[in-house]
Parts: structure tokens; sequence; C-alpha cells
């Protein structure tokens, strides 16, 4: 049956915006650059997916006549952008075509029948809590950046690996990311309702899902979170997210944290080191961002060269009283880490010029990162 409807401009694009990321894939196929819409009795259901992440949005309208079909997300997505109407109708017309007007504007749009659209994964409610959408926002903030990127070697660098961890009593979610050059951990503590929330031995959420993740945690104080053998779901009234589970092995981390010492702390302010480490990346090759940091008696010194336009040094004071150091390190690794880091002063432990570099902060509880040392 051919659907009319007329829905809220604001309604129709928070929720195609939210779509563009999972239908601009390219080399799927067509339809999958589409979005279903499936018009109900008071209400269009909109459904996206690239196979690996599915999104389904409801929002309220006035339906005249139900119906089902598919339509391009970007052109929905730029008419609801560029239209200054409170209000956009929507009409199917002969062989799969749709009027679209809003205010003065009226436009055609060639959409696809719903049948070759995949189905949406089921899922089950039974093992799903509700949690705040501020633990999952912080736990990807403070570790999405380490994420390895696509042409990693180790394919599940590419994920988060999200972990539920008992100490005593007490309940905490940890996310940790690699990229091999690096390690950074999240832990959050929860609530003991999570004891429900069931994990695989294993989770690893992909890196887009991890970004998907983030979104949905926008504008929402609280959804439920299920975890299933190869999907994470997240379902609030209006929304339902659902992120195909990577498989594999993540490398063993807390091997190399039970490495590190714990004994040689130097204590630096951190705006200090960050505002040094942007002004010495400008001197960085762009390839490695290499810097050399000297660390003496209550005294840091960074330095890089770059073969094109010459040299750049700073220098400020720590609080630090062991032996000197010098060292080599990928500048932007601590720039990220700082970044999002919180907190006047931070807490470095290192053992010598070959060992990691581990960074904390007691006004941070939860965050560590490892940054691993290169030559100079």
């Amino acid at each position: 049956m051919a659907f009319k409807f007329n829905v809220n401009r604001e309604d129709l694009l928070k929720a195609i915006s939210a779509q563009q990321n999972i239908t601009s894939k390219k080399g799927m196929l067509a339809i999958l650059t589409n979005v279903l819409l499936d018009i109900g009795n008071d209400h269009v259901v909109l459904t996206g997916t690239d196979l690996e992440i599915g999104l389904k949005q409801t929002i309220p309208a006035e339906v005249l006549e139900t119906g089902i079909l598919t339509l391009p997300a970007k052109k929905l997505f730029e008419i609801a952008r560029e239209s200054g109407s409170e209000t956009i109708s929507f009409k199917e017309i002969d062989n799969h075509w749709v009027e679209i007007s809003a205010g003065s504007s009226l436009y055609r749009l060639a959409g696809l029948v719903a049948d070759e659209f995949p189905q949406f994964p089921a899922y089950s409610e039974e093992n799903m809590v509700s949690i705040e959408s501020e633990i999952l926002a912080d736990l990807v903030d403070k570790t999405v950046f380490s994420i390895a990127q696509d042409k990693e070697n180790m394919f599940t660098l590419t994920a988060g690996l999200l972990q539920k961890v008992k100490n005593g009593d007490q309940l905490y979610m940890k996310m940790i990311t690699s990229d091999g050059h690096r390690l950074t951990i999240m832990t959050k503590e929860i609530e003991n309702s999570f004891e429900n929330l069931h994990l695989n031995p294993v989770t690893l959420i992909p890196r887009r899902g991890i970004q998907e993740i983030r979104k949905y945690c926008e504008n929402r104080t609280s959804f439920l979170l299920g975890v299933e053998e190869k999907q994470a779901v997240l379902k609030s009234d209006d929304s339902l997210l659902i992120i195909r589970l990577l498989e594999g092995d993540f490398p063993d981390f807390q091997g190399l944290l039970n490495m590190l010492s714990k004994d040689n702390f130097i204590r630096i302010n951190r705006l200090r080191f960050l505002e040094g480490l942007r002004r010495i990346n400008l001197f960085t090759e762009d390839l490695f961002h290499a810097i050399k940091i000297d660390i003496q008696e209550n005294k840091m010194i960074l330095t890089s060269q770059n073969a094109d336009f010459g040299s750049a040094k700073d220098e400020f004071e720590i609080d630090y009283e062991g032996n000197p150091l010098s060292l080599g390190f990928n500048c932007r690794y601590f720039i990220e880490s700082l970044q999002v880091m919180e907190g006047k002063t931070i807490t470095a432990t290192i053992n010598n010029h070959e060992s990691p570099c581990m960074i904390t902060s007691e006004e941070d509880i939860g965050f560590l990162s490892v940054i691993m040392p290169m030559k100079i």
C-alpha cells in the first residue's frame, strides 16, 4: 500500500543524521545506502544497517496511509537539513517514487522495495541492564583514540575490549584499547545490578561500533545494555542499536602491566606538559612524531628535530629525584593521552630508557596509559 504521512522536521533530522555513518559505507550493496521507512499508525520506524552495525529509530508522525519502502539516506538527510519548514510531508506514488514536500520545495525521490533490505538482527532483553550514559561515554572518551587502524596486522586491535571485573564486593567495567605501540585502560565503578550483565570471555567491540556507542550516549541519561555471543545491544524507548562483535583474542595486557615498576615516580603539571608537547610536535617528522625527553632532577627537557625545518626545545620544572633519564617517544601518543585526562598533576613511571612509560593521575581515578619507547 502506498504510504502518506507528515513528520516534524527536527525529529526527522535527528533520526536520519544518526544514520549517516552507518549508511555511507562504500562498496556495499546499493540498498544499504538506503534507510528503511516502516510507517505505522502514528509513527515511522527508520532502520539503517551496514551488516555490522544496525540502528532502528522511532519518530512520531501524522499518518494518513501506512506502508514500507527504502529511500536514500544521504538525500533524506540533506532534504531535512536544508528545509526551512517545520513539517515535511511524504507521499508514495507510482513505481516506488516518493514525493516530498517541505514548505515551498517539492522533491521526487526514487525508492527501492523493502523486500531487498536485510532483516534486522534478533536480540534478547533477558539479560539487559540499565546503564547511565555517562559511564559508557567516559569509557569511550578515555580510550577510543588508541584503537588500531584497519591496516594493523593484528585485526583484534581494531576493537576495544570490554570487561566486567569484581574486586571484593565492588563491580567495575573496563574498556581496554591498544594499537601495539600504546595501551589505554579506563575503569569505572558500576552498581551491583550489573551482576546480571553477561559478557563473553572476550568481548571485542569494533572501533566503528564504539564510535556509534558514543553517539548513542548523547542526549540520553540512561538506556538498556546487553551483550550476546555475537552482538552488543543498546536500547532506549525510541531507539535500538545493534553492533556485531569481533571474534578473536586480545593481547595479554595484564602481563605488560605486571612487568612495569611503580617505584620511579615523576610528577608533572599536566597542562604544562601538554603545552610543551604541542610546541615540540611542530618540529617532529610527520610519520613517527619522534621526540627526545631528558629528565634530570626537577627538570624535563623536550627536544625535536625536522630535517626540512630545524629543531625545537622546551624546558620546564617537574617533581623528580631519581637518576637522569634520556628517552625517545612518539609525541602524539602523549598528547592524545593528556588531552583526555583530568586533573592538574599526572604521575609518569619510567624505569629506564628502554622501558615503557605509564601515566596515571590521582585526580582521574581509573585511567591508565602505557606508551612504548622508541629509539632516537
